[in-house]
């Protein structure tokens, strides 16, 4: 039986569960009786591709689909499928992936992932999730609109706290009309989440570059240190920052009555590469 196209994200993960499929029905199939029927020039092409050694071209995309025997809706989406994990640029990632959440059937088996893209791709949806809970919120989306600093739309405020109710990373007290924050534990494709960390450090990062140029100084504790490590030190320092962010976490949940949001960051990176032999 053919694996459910719609319910990957690795296009690499579909073509070997797909020839494996094929290979139950025929024993005797190989990779390279599959490439002469599919017309692949290399005898071991498909195999190549599943272990990423190589990549499909948009033509090879299309012969990959009719030799799997692919609908048309399921080979545009294998397309964005390969689109996005050929992806060389952040944006084009995130191109391909916004095609891959208009199709239904991916969405319908991949709710939380959806939400958990949208989350984390707008910067201001854990701003919302903060404000939301200030002991000066009565339930307007342009009291907290007003309060975001960059600037934010009403509009935006309101789709964030959908996105928020969705997750369930709020709820409301029937009692007062308050609203309390809630911490659930949400599995989600790890890739995914990748996509959407990657998308999130980046906005935090421009919005620390931002602060330099808008936020004063008393306001503000920004820090930059040039140093040399040794691969030993250097992962010896990044057990340690572990440490400093889980004690920031720990802090901040001491916080009941939160005046303010703030963001922190903390980044190590480096800034030389070694030579190839």
């Amino acid at each position: 039986m053919k694996p459910d196209l719609f319910t990957y994200l690795d296009y690499r993960a579909f073509l070997q569960d797909a020839f494996a499929a094929l290979k139950r029905a025929t024993p005797r199939l190989s990779y390279r009786i599959f490439a002469k029927k599919a017309g692949f020039s290399s005898p071991n092409f498909l195999q190549q591709v599943i272990q990423g050694k190589r990549t499909l071209s948009s033509t090879n995309a299309v012969t990959a689909a009719k030799a799997f025997k692919l609908n048309r809706q399921e080979t545009d989406f294998f397309q964005s499928l390969v689109g996005y994990g050929q992806a060389r640029s952040l944006d084009e990632k995130n191109l391909f992936y916004q095609k891959i959440l208009k199709n239904k059937r991916y969405t319908a088996v991949k709710t939380l992932d959806k939400s958990q893209y949208e989350f984390f791709s707008h910067w201001y949806i854990p701003v919302v999730r903060e404000l939301m809970t200030h002991p000066g919120f009565a339930g307007e989306s342009g009291w907290i609109a007003e309060r975001i600093f960059p600037r934010v739309t009403v509009s935006q405020v309101e789709s964030a706290r959908e996105v928020l109710l969705r997750l369930g990373l709020i709820r409301q007290n029937e009692a007062d009309g308050k609203w309390s924050l809630v911490d659930p534990v949400i599995s989600t494709e790890a890739e995914t989440s990748t996509l959407a960390m990657r998308n999130y450090h980046m906005a935090a990062i421009q919005l620390a570059h931002d602060s330099l140029k808008t936020i004063s100084q008393p306001e503000r504790d920004v820090r930059s240190v040039t140093i040399g490590l040794s691969k030993n030190a250097f992962a010896e320092l990044k057990v340690r920052l572990e440490t400093v962010w889980k004690e920031v976490l720990d802090f901040a949940g001491t916080q009941t009555q939160a005046d303010a949001v703030y963001q922190v960051n903390l980044q190590l990176f480096p800034l030389t590469r070694e030579r190839k032999p």
